[in-house]
């Protein structure tokens, strides 16, 4: 297990090199966590995701006891609730794309965010909720996004003034749809908003072959 575990932080590791070289967190911003059976791996509180090494990384038990590692990203109480409730999932993904961060500073909370611009974003993400601002690491922003994403079949969720988080079955996954969501912000904010949407027709169609 141990040999395993170690060949999986170095796999977060990479995933967290590449968000910050693709610009979606930025400085000791955002975190991600990576389930691996009654254990998880998540990114130390403070450190930039840019820098990190495998002895970096935070070992959580389910209950969110440190195991070994330094200690955790104040985020963690999301990730767990996150990890602890959605079937199938084995990453969460938190970061600060400054695009999807804008767009989360502009438009009103709601059920539905960014409109329908690119194939990709509706099948990796539409729609996609804007929850009201709450504090960072706080109860209530994990439960929040726990309860937005309680069905399975949201994927992602924007915050308010804050970022996003993107779930996952792996690590590919969750930077996918984060990458997807960061371009249609930025797409968004290139045309203040008047972009042509994809039509109800188009979006069920993609969603139908994504399905």
């Amino acid at each position: 297990m141990s040999q395993h575990l170690s060949s999986r932080k170095k796999s977060l590791v990479q995933a967290c090199k590449l968000l910050y070289q693709r610009r979606l967190v930025t400085g000791a911003g955002g975190n991600v966590s990576l389930r691996i059976k009654d254990r998880v791996l998540l990114t130390p509180t403070g450190h930039s995701l840019g820098a990190l090494s495998a002895r970096d990384i935070s070992v959580l038990d389910l209950e969110g006891n440190l195991v070994e590692g330094k200690p955790p990203s104040m985020e963690s109480p999301m990730h767990l609730r996150l990890l602890n409730r959605l079937q199938g999932i084995s990453v969460v993904c938190h970061c600060h794309g400054p695009h999807a961060t804008a767009v989360s500073s502009i438009l009103p909370p709601g059920p539905n965010s960014i409109p329908p611009l690119t194939p990709g974003f509706v099948h990796c993400a539409y729609p996609l909720p804007l929850l009201p601002f709450a504090l960072p690491g706080s109860s209530e922003l994990a439960e929040s996004v726990a309860s937005s994403m309680s069905n399975n079949s949201v994927r992602a969720v924007l915050m308010q003034n804050h970022g996003i988080v993107t779930v996952g079955r792996d690590l590919r996954e969750a930077i996918q749809i984060a990458e997807e969501i960061e371009e249609a912000a930025q797409i968004y904010l290139l045309t203040n908003g008047r972009a042509r949407m994809l039509s109800p027709d188009k979006v069920a169609q993609i969603k139908k072959v994504g399905a």
